[in-house]
C-alpha cells in the first residue's frame, strides 16, 4: 500500500508538478497557472520518457529495469530543479499571501452550469472508475504493458502468442504502453489495473481541463456561454457512442489506448496553444502587452514529442494540423516569424518519422 501511495505521488504529483515549475514565467494569470503548470509538467514528464525510452528499447532487449532507473533519476532531477527554481524567483511573493483577496460574486445561472459541467466530470470519472471497460486492442496494448512489466523484455514478445519476435517499429515507438509499464513498476499496481482504472482519473480531468482553456480564448471568461459550452461538450461525451470510431467512445472505453490519448488530448493541447499563440500574435500586432510567447513554442514542441509516444500516426497528424494553422496565421497576421518558429517546433515530428523509415 505503501508503495502504491509513493508511486502515484512521484509519477502523478511530484514529478509535474516539479516540472511543471520549470514553465513559471508567461503560463497564465494567476488562478489558472497552476493547472496549467501541471499540464506542462505532465505533457513534459511524458515527452521525456518517450527520449529515453526509444534508445533504451532499441538498444536494449531486458531494458525495462535500466527504463525504470533512468527516467525516475531524471524525473527526479528535473523536479527538484523546478522546486528549487520557484522557490528562488517567487519566494518575495509569499509575503503577499496572507492578503485579502477580491471574491466576485457569481452570476446564479452560471453557477448552475458550472455545477452541471462538474458533476457531469464525476460521473464520467465515477464510471470509469467503478465499470472500467475493455477493448479488443487491449489484447494487444494492454498486454504489452504487462509483458514489459513482468518479463522486462521491451517489445520483443508477441502479444497474442507469446513467442519472440523482432521488434516491430511501427508499433514499438509508440511507448505509452511501455510507459502503462513504467508506472506499474512504480507503483506496484497491475499494469491492467493501471491502464483500466488509473488512467482514467487523470486523462478525463486533463482532456476537460483543456477543454476550458479553449472555451476561455472563445468565450469571455465571465460569460455565462463558457459553462454551457463545456456542460454541452460533457453532455456530447456522455452519449457520443454512436459509433466506435467516435472520439467520445474512444474517450470514455478506450481512454488509456495511445490514440484515444492522442485524438482526444494531445491535438486539443495543440489547438489550445495555436489559439493561444494567435491571440498573442493579435495583441503584439496592436502594441499591447502580451507576456511572453516561448513558453508556448516550446509547449508545442514538447506536445509533438508526446504525440509520438501515443501513435506511429501521431507526430505526422500534429506537424499537419500545426504546419496548415501556422500558415493560415502567418498571412492572417502578416508575421513570417511564424514559419520559422513552426518549422523548429516540427523537428521532433521529422525526426521521429525519419526514425520510422530507417529503424
Amino acid at each position: 500500500m505503501l508503495q502504491k501511495a509513493l508511486g502515484c505521488l512521484f509519477v502523478f504529483g511530484i514529478a509535474p508538478v516539479g516540472i511543471g515549475e520549470l514553465w513559471t514565467k508567461g503560463m497564465g494569470q494567476k488562478r489558472e497557472k497552476i493547472l496549467n503548470l501541471y499540464l506542462a509538467g505532465f505533457l513534459s514528464e511524458l515527452a521525456v520518457f518517450q527520449l529515453i525510452a526509444v534508445p533504451v528499447m532499441v538498444k536494449e532487449v531486458y531494458g525495462m529495469n535500466l527504463l525504470v532507473y533512468l527516467t525516475t533519476a531524471v524525473l527526479a532531477v528535473l523536479a527538484v530543479a523546478g522546486f528549487i527554481w520557484t522557490f528562488l524567483r517567487e519566494r518575495g511573493l509569499w509575503k503577499q499571501a496572507g492578503q485579502k483577496q477580491h471574491v466576485a460574486v457569481q452570476n446564479p445561472e452560471r453557477l448552475l452550469f458550472w455545477l452541471l459541467f462538474l458533476a457531469s466530470v464525476g460521473y464520467q470519472m465515477y464510471m470509469a472508475f467503478a465499470y472500467a471497460s475493455f477493448d479488443g486492442d487491449d489484447a494487444y496494448y494492454v498486454v504489452q504493458s504487462v509483458l514489459a512489466d513482468q518479463t522486462g523484455v521491451l517489445n520483443r514478445i508477441r502479444p497474442y502468442t507469446g513467442l519472440s519476435t523482432d521488434l516491430d517499429i511501427r508499433h514499438a515507438l509508440a511507448t505509452l504502453p511501455l510507459w502503462i509499464a513504467y508506472v506499474a513498476r512504480m507503483t506496484g499496481i497491475h499494469a491492467t489495473i493501471v491502464a483500466h482504472t488509473l488512467l482514467p482519473l487523470i486523462f478525463i480531468p486533463l482532456t476537460y481541463y483543456v477543454f476550458v482553456q479553449i472555451g476561455r480564448k472563445l468565450f469571455s471568461d465571465d460569460s455565462v456561454k463558457l459553462p454551457i459550452f463545456l456542460t454541452l461538450v460533457s453532455i456530447m461525451q456522455i452519449w457520443g457512442n454512436i459509433s466506435i470510431y467516435t472520439n467520445e467512445t474512444f474517450f470514455l472505453t478506450r481512454t488509456w489506448q495511445g490514440k484515444s490519448v492522442l485524438a482526444n488530448l494531445i491535438l486539443l493541447v495543440e489547438l489550445w496553444l495555436m489559439l493561444e499563440l494567435c491571440a498573442r500574435e493579435k495583441n503584439r500586432k496592436r502594441q499591447e502587452e502580451t507576456g511572453s510567447q516561448l513558453p508556448y513554442w516550446l509547449l508545442l514542441a514538447v506536445n509533438h514529442i508526446a504525440a509520438a509516444m501515443m501513435t506511429s500516426m501521431g507526430a505526422f497528424l500534429t506537424a499537419m494540423l500545426f504546419g496548415i494553422t501556422a500558415l493560415v496565421a502567418a498571412i492572417r497576421y502578416r508575421s513570417w516569424s511564424i514559419l520559422w518558429k513552426m518549422a523548429l517546433c516540427c523537428i521532433p515530428n521529422v525526426i521521429y518519422l525519419a526514425l520510422l523509415l530507417v529503424l
